[in-house]
């Protein structure tokens, strides 16, 4: 599966000062909890490693404002959504994190 670079970022109404955006972000990643079914039986067996995003982080004007722990249980491809009050211009990154190391990020302008 091809993996986006970075992480599509999408504010999903339009931005006046003082409000509470809607984020919408999204990444392009597979995930696999490496988990298969034993032969002939209902137990699970590691069959191949777990591959995941295991982190997200924003920041908006180089400071912290969340972040999200996440296990091999997510999705492939996740679409997350977060609100960001926003009270003077600044720039929105997001930044991923794989189980592998990887690390993916992308950053957006927020202007009035």
């Amino acid at each position: 599966m091809a993996r986006r670079k970075s992480p599509k970022i999408k504010i999903v109404n339009k931005i006046k000062k003082g409000d509470v955006l809607e984020v919408q972000v999204s990444q392009k990643y597979p995930s696999s909890t490496g988990l298969g079914l034993f032969p002939d039986s209902e137990e699970f067996i590691r069959k191949e490693p777990a591959i995941y995003l295991n982190k997200m982080t924003a920041y908006y004007n180089g400071k912290e404002v969340g972040s999200l722990d996440m296990s091999s249980a997510i999705s492939a491809n996740p679409r997350i959504s977060f609100p960001l009050k926003v009270d003077k211009p600044g720039t929105l990154k997001v930044v991923f994190t794989s189980n592998e190391g990887e690390e993916f990020e992308s950053t957006k302008e927020i202007e009035f």
